[in-house]
């Protein structure tokens, strides 16, 4: 991940930056012992409560206005030859705020009990401050021997792990006066050991070094010193990898990860799982970056995976063609493509640790009559359109036998002939394993075929001239859904009243209910660009 990094056309290779080994700049094994307590447990639980107890506040600090700086700059205190990274920014503008707070304020139990009413808190204090002073350390204050120095930004990395030795982790948190700093955590390391009880000749002060404004804190001072000296001289910030993927992301919001996914295979997956299943990850994805960004009505994750996903051709998608009824409708198109593609690789594989697979596809073929992978393609198609529409919708719709008072189906796009005998093929099937036919209608179009609970909703399937893709509920989780290779949308707000209803039936206290009365939509879309699959799943709220 240097400048000999190879080029983005060969996703698969793994480099290793400025000279490192497989296992990267790893200091000899001190004899520390591999404690989980002091100071280790404290910076775990600060991280925790950052990055999972403080959830509801990460909605908190936003970009909607794409106003957020460039970088996450925790990456700036981590050593090049990290596998993972997670990075939050606790400082965002006082615009981004405000927007935070009015998507907040939708949820009572944020109201009442983060105690972040004014856009000007400090949120280090709702957080790291409430759980510092919760470990009732005598001597440390917050407010006065951590307040004064703690800085706003946070990052973790996890390293390649040497053939021995303690955790390869490294907490980088940014600080304004390294002396202050080391005195406060010194002080509740000491805290921790004398509430714990060390044993006899055991430390379980973690490593402390700083580098580039950051306190940097690993199991061993061995260890923090060697991450330092690797971080100043080659800091994570400056890896063309990690670079390219986060700008592949576009704006980056509060909380971003990044992992190298072939570096961690080739670090901890000896013993995760066999080597065939590693070998199918990591020959399709290189590596992952995801961001968490926000606006006042909406959460988003939006992830890049670089790796070997081809782009396909394909039309623009007929989802945003259904009827604005639609309650959940899920839709890929140029499937045929990615099956065609994925196919070759899959089988090739599949010979290399199996020689008798064609022999096993060939009895799977005599027995049910279908043939792979050309049915395969066959099914899926230029696209593949699942829907079930409001109209028809209830409890009592849904518990009875009869499913044709449900708008439910499915709408396939290819050759009508070859997906008509495709289907008659699947009938006969059915018949012939359950004794029983389907309960479905089928209408034969122009560009393929519609399969329906009833033939009034084949007949909307089929003339796809609905508004979908402009309703608000749709654009509120959904942008550009014709331009998208995958869409899926579930319209919450559609059936909110039915939902919380059944909920509240079955017992579900109010004040869970109540958190989830606001709750508008969910969409995920999925688009290739070049070497990158971009991966949006985004939450909106009534406004």
């Amino acid at each position: 991940m240097d400048g000999t990094t190879p080029p983005q056309g060969d996703p698969g290779a793994s480099a290793q930056p400025w000279g490192y080994g497989p296992a990267g700049p790893q200091p000899p094994y001190d004899g520390q012992p591999n404690t989980t307590r002091g100071l280790r447990a404290l910076v775990l639980s600060v991280v925790l409560t950052l990055l999972v107890g403080g959830g509801a506040f990460a909605f908190y600090q936003v970009d909607p206005f794409h106003l957020f700086r460039a970088g996450p700059q925790a990456s700036e205190a981590l050593p090049a030859n990290a596998v993972f990274y997670a990075g939050l920014d606790l400082d965002p503008t006082a615009s981004q705020k405000i927007s935070a707070l009015r998507f907040l304020n939708h949820f009572p139990a944020f109201r009442e009990n983060a105690g972040l009413t004014d856009a000007n808190a400090d949120v280090r204090e709702a957080l790291v401050g409430q759980a510092i002073d919760g470990l009732h350390c005598p001597g440390v204050d917050y407010a006065h021997d951590v307040r004064p120095w703690l800085g706003e930004r946070f990052g973790v990395a996890v390293m390649p792990a040497g053939a021995q030795g303690p955790t390869p982790v490294a907490v980088a948190v940014q600080v304004s006066d390294d002396d202050a700093a080391r005195t406060g955590v010194e002080a509740l390391n000491a805290c921790d050991d004398a509430v714990s009880g060390g044993l006899p000749g055991e430390s379980s002060a973690l490593g402390i070094s700083f580098v580039n404004g950051y306190l940097l804190l690993a199991e061993t001072q061995s260890q923090a010193d060697a991450y330092a000296r690797s971080a100043d001289a080659h800091p994570l910030a400056d890896d063309p990898d990690f670079m390219a993927d986060l700008d592949s992301l576009g704006d980056l919001g509060v909380v971003t990860l990044w992992a190298d996914i072939v570096g961690l295979v080739d670090a901890y997956g000896s013993g995760l799982t066999d080597a065939g299943q590693l070998d199918v990850l990591t020959s399709t994805v290189g590596r992952v970056a995801a961001t968490v960004r926000f606006a006042s009505d909406h959460v988003e994750v939006a992830s890049s995976i670089y790796g070997d996903t081809p782009a396909v051709d394909h039309d623009d998608n007929p989802i945003v063609s259904l009827p604005d009824t639609t309650v959940f409708a899920m839709s890929e198109s140029g499937g045929d493509q990615r099956v065609a593609t994925a196919w070759k690789k899959s089988i090739a594989r599949a010979r290399s640790g199996n020689p008798a697979i064609d022999r096993q596809i060939s009895q799977f073929a005599a027995r049910s009559g279908l043939s792979l992978p050309a049915d395969l393609e066959t099914l899926l198609g230029h696209n593949v359109l699942l829907a079930l529409d409001k109209q028809g919708l209830s409890a009592q719709a849904l518990s009875a036998d009869d499913l044709s008072v449900l708008n439910f189906g499915a709408r396939f796009t290819n050759d009508p002939a070859k997906l008509g005998a495709l289907y008659d093929k699947l009938v006969d099937l059915i018949r012939t394993e359950t004794g029983s036919d389907i309960p479905f209608v089928r209408r034969d179009l122009e560009d393929g075929i519609a399969v329906a609970t009833n033939d009034a909703y084949a007949a909307r399937l089929g003339s796809l001239d609905g508004n979908l893709g402009d309703s608000d509920d749709f654009t509120s989780v959904v942008d550009d859904g014709a331009g998208k290779e995958f869409v899926m949308f579930l319209n919450f707000d559609a059936i909110k009243d039915q939902v919380m209803q059944a909920m509240e039936d079955g017992g579900v206290e109010q004040a869970v209910l109540e958190n989830l009365r606001p709750l508008k939509a969910f969409g995920i879309t999925a688009e290739v660009d070049g070497h990158y699959q971009h991966v949006t799943m985004r939450l909106s709220v009534d406004d």
